[in-house]
């Protein structure tokens, strides 16, 4: 359950409300977490495929709940939102301080929901950025797995 309050984030587009066939990367490190999916563009009338990456991503939670029960969150839908008033870097101090006493709040992390048909995400990163390809899904897949994971010299 989400714990805080929601704002839509404005991008342009949203998950594609027939689904968005999300692909979430996420590495260790509080590196960037990408995920592909298709996204729709109200104003295109159209479907595309987009790389979100959420900068210095530190926990991610993703799959269940879908479109039909988030929907019972005030405000939810297919979109892109920041959570306001979460405690989530509350606990993540929390838990550290068990080994790491002088652990303190994150206030550079900011709590994100992408409502999508299927399943949805949260985040705690920097910041959330979208960028819509003209590509084919596997297209973008594999430019967000080589920026991901960039491949050493042979």
């Amino acid at each position: 359950m989400i714990q805080g309050r929601l704002h839509e984030l404005d991008l342009g587009v949203i998950p594609a409300p027939s689904g968005a066939g999300a692909v979430v990367l996420h590495s260790e490190e509080g590196l960037d977490c990408l995920l592909v999916m298709v996204v729709h563009d109200p104003a295109a009338k159209g479907c595309k495929v987009a790389l979100v990456t959420l900068q210095g991503c530190i926990q991610s939670i993703f799959g269940y709940p879908n479109d039909e029960a988030y929907g019972a969150i005030p405000g939810a839908s297919y979109g892109f939102y920041e959570v306001t008033e979460t405690d989530w870097p509350d606990r993540i101090r929390e838990f550290n301080a068990l080994r790491f006493p002088d652990t303190s709040r994150d206030d550079r992390s900011r709590h994100f929901f992408i409502g999508c048909h299927d399943a949805s995400g949260q985040f705690l990163a920097r910041d959330l950025r979208v960028e819509v390809f003209e590509d084919d899904f596997y297209v973008v897949l594999e430019r967000a797995l080589r920026r991901l994971v960039p491949r050493s010299p042979e």
